[in-house]
Order: structure tokens, then C-alpha cells, then sequence
């Protein structure tokens, strides 16, 4: 049987080339590529909450810092579905609950409005996941645009043998945003954010500042360093080797490429494109051709996306 020509960074079922890996929905766990250190980041976070004691029992803050395209969204997305699992074994029903899409005029907002808005949203996200004890729903929608109240509340609101792990929105003042999280995190909650602002210097400050609270887990992914490209490539090449036919990679062209590209989101998003119009234009699109870095570069400058795609 002939296989259909394929491409290989393609991520099902999603239609953006650089969408965030999130195995909490979709079977996406054997697709992360350690690369930015994230495979240490995401080990530091599963030594750090251990058993989720802490988090069932004080409820955690966890920031993932790092710069732009470097991976943070699929760590976030990792370890969320972790913690689910984890809690699973504990016998906790854990929900994931994707909040990081608010309106955009949420940033021109004052840190007390943001975290008002934040409030209320959560209410309608979970109603919506069937996430609030019937006898209070009435009472967090009466208090849905006050944070001191719902989130004191929250796990009450919640049956006794479920926790949420709440994805939240890019903090805009980081240090007031972490630390206001940190002191509202009930128990069976865990709030997950990203920044790509975040320094030693702030880290210190927010510790100081939640001393008397369970600290946020502190999370940082970089940039790719050498061997990077060629992990991430065979990965995904090797994952779909027996799932379709298309044109192969040399160690050279592999090399070149990681002269050209400095993050995950960047490399994911030339080689995707790449593929996808050889897949189109390409007079032979089979296993024994060849995708060589002048493709690569003629695709980077048919489509510029601020330097080799940029996120």
C-alpha cells in the first residue's frame, strides 16, 4: 500500500504550526522534545509538588518564565495534565481550565479590575465544565466580581474530591499578579501563569512577598542550544516515519538550520511551513528526496515571519 504524502510537523488535531502541545486534550505526550531544558523543568516541577500535598492542602502557584517561543504555553500544558494524572492517583477528580484567552482589553485594565474580570470569567468556565456544587452556584455567581470571597471559597464550591488546575492569563504587572494569586490559592487549586519578563531579582521579591504563604514554583525554559535541532527533527520525522511519505532531512541541512533558528516556536514554524509547501509545489515529494536549507530559505523569504518566524 502507498502511503499519502504527509507532513511531518504537522500536530493533530490542531491548524496552527506553532499551537502549544496539550496532552490534557488531545494524545500529544510522546510529541515534547527535550530541548530548552524543559525535560529539567518539567522533572524540577514533579520534585517540587511531589504527592500534590501541598497543593491539596494549601493549593500552589506555579510561573513558568522564558522568552518569547521558547516553550513555556507546552510546559504550562505538560505539567497540567501531570497534576491531573497525579491527582488522579490520589483519587481527585482534577480538571484543567484554559482561562489564558481573556479579552484583550483586559491589559489596559488596573490589576483590581484584571483580577475582577478573572473572577467572573471563572464562574461561566466552570458552570460550563459542570465544576460548581449545585448548592453554591448560586452564591458564586452572586459573588463572581469579588476575588477576597470566591477564591477564600473556592474549594468548598467545589466537590470535596475535585481540584482545579486553573491556567491564567500573562500577568501584566508580574510581581502584584503572582503575588496577589499566591495569597488567594485555595486548597485544591493550582494556578498556573507565564511570563517572559521574569528575573532573579524578581523572584526574590515575590518569594519575600509570599513568605508567610506556600512560595510559587518557579519554572525557567530557554532557548536551543546545540543538538536541540537535530533531537526535535528526528523526533518528529522518526514519530511519523510509517505514517505517510515525505522528503527527508541530511545531518547538514539539519546543522545549517540551527544556525538560523534560536527557539522552539521559530524552528517549529519554518520546518512546518516548509514542508507544507513542498507538499503542494514539489514535483517529487517522496521518501527518497530531499529537503536541502535552500528550501528552508526560499520558504523563510516567500513567507517572512520576523526572522525565521519569530512567535
Amino acid at each position: 500500500m502507498t502511503l499519502d504524502p504527509i507532513n511531518p510537523f504537522a500536530v493533530h488535531p490542531f491548524v496552527s504550526a506553532v499551537q502549544p502541545l496539550e496532552p490534557f486534550s488531545h494524545p500529544h505526550d510522546g510529541l515534547y522534545v527535550a530541548v530548552g531544558d524543559s525535560e529539567g523543568q518539567y522533572l524540577n516541577f514533579q520534585k517540587q509538588l511531589g504527592d500534590l500535598s501541598s497543593v491539596v492542602d494549601y493549593g500552589r502557584t506555579v510561573l513558568v518564565n522564558g522568552d518569547t517561543g521558547c516553550g513555556k504555553s507546552a510546559l504550562v500544558n505538560r505539567c497540567a495534565a501531570w497534576a491531573r494524572t497525579r491527582f488522579g492517583e490520589r483519587k481527585i477528580v482534577a480538571t484543567v481550565v484554559d482561562a489564558t484567552k481573556p479579552l484583550k482589553r483586559f491589559e489596559q485594565l488596573s490589576l483590581d479590575m484584571r483580577m475582577v474580570g478573572m473572577c467572573d470569567r471563572l464562574f461561566d468556565l466552570m458552570r460550563k465544565d459542570r465544576l460548581i456544587r449545585d448548592e453554591f452556584v448560586d452564591e458564586f455567581e452572586r459573588n463572581r466580581k469579588e476575588p477576597e470571597r470566591v477564591y477564600v471559597n473556592l474549594g468548598d464550591y467545589m466537590h470535596r474530591d475535585h481540584a482545579l488546575i486553573l491556567l491564567l492569563p500573562t500577568p501584566v504587572e508580574l510581581l502584584q499578579e503572582v503575588v496577589r494569586y499566591a495569597d488567594f490559592a485555595p486548597p485544591r487549586v493550582l494556578f498556573m501563569l507565564e511570563s517572559d519578563v521574569l528575573r532573579d531579582e524578581h523572584v526574590e521579591q515575590i518569594e519575600r512577598a509570599v513568605e508567610r504563604w506556600t512560595k510559587p514554583v518557579v519554572l525557567t525554559v530557554g532557548r536551543l542550544v546545540e543538538g536541540d535541532v537535530k533531537r526535535f527533527v528526528d523526533q518528529r520525522t522518526g514519530e511519523n516515519r510509517d505514517r505517510g511519505r515525505f522528503p527527508r532531512m541530511s545531518d547538514e541541512t539539519v546543522a545549517a538550520v540551527g544556525e538560523k533558528v534560536q527557539t522552539v516556536a521559530q524552528l517549529q514554524r519554518t520546518l512546518h511551513s516548509t514542508f507544507e509547501y513542498l507538499m503542494e509545489h514539489a514535483e517529487d515529494y517522496d521518501n527518497d528526496a530531499r529537503v536541502t536549507i535552500e528550501h528552508i530559505i526560499e520558504e523563510a523569504e516567500r513567507v517572512p515571519k520576523d526572522g525565521w518566524g519569530t512567535s
